[in-house]
């Protein structure tokens, strides 16, 4: 079992995230940015199966001050890009019910912006990205897993931000942690469960 580590690490930054009423279409998906109503229904379901709905409301507090992820890959040299809090709050919102057996033992509501949205908003084309790519991801504890493309077309993956309601320090497993839906979808534990990286500080494509 992966440890909490009770220091906070050194982090980065990112630009021009805006903010829009729903999740993104899935990525590979046949729906752009003037998605219907009727693929709006759809991802909906596809949401529901997993737990999870899309919400509107803006967090209720700031969350952490100051970067906290970094995204390689997509340029700003070798730095990577920078990703505050205040921009993945406003990316579209999505909360997702599910048991987290790994770290809290309970079933929990875990509240962020969905992975594949997450990657577009530093600039990356869904289209540049195939199923077949991964997403290396990085931990302050320095776990690392990666994570199959694939993952955020077929399965409602969660960058949580929020844990019931409230921002998740580093003590407690944040403040991002990577939360697939445990409720709807067949997922091998021996496969999912050590994607589920908590502690992310780092992304590369």
């Amino acid at each position: 079992m992966r440890k909490p580590i009770a220091a906070a690490a050194a982090l980065v930054l990112l630009v021009g995230m805006t903010a829009c009423a729903g999740p993104s279409p899935r990525p590979g998906s046949t729906t752009d940015s003037t998605t219907s109503d009727a693929s709006r229904s759809s991802d909906a379901d596809w949401l529901a199966r997993g737990n999870c709905r899309a919400v509107t409301s803006a967090p209720s507090d700031d969350g952490a001050a100051g970067p906290v992820l970094t995204v390689r890959g997509v340029g700003g040299g070798d730095g990577g890009i920078a990703v505050t809090m205040a921009q993945l709050d406003a990316l579209p919102q999505v909360e997702c019910t599910v048991d987290d057996r790994q770290a809290e033992g309970r079933t929990a509501t875990f509240r962020g912006a969905l992975l594949a949205d997450v990657v577009r908003s530093v600039g990356v084309p869904s289209g540049d990205l195939q199923p077949g790519d991964v997403l290396h991801t990085a931990a302050v504890n320095d776990y690392s897993v990666d994570l199959p493309v694939s993952d955020t077309i077929d399965y409602p993956v969660l960058l949580a931000t929020r844990l019931d309601g409230r921002p998740m320090t580093v003590a407690h497993y944040g403040p991002l942690r990577v939360v697939y839906p445990t409720t709807g979808f067949d997922l091998d534990p021996t496969v999912y469960d050590p994607r589920w990286i908590w502690q992310l500080t780092e992304i590369s494509l």
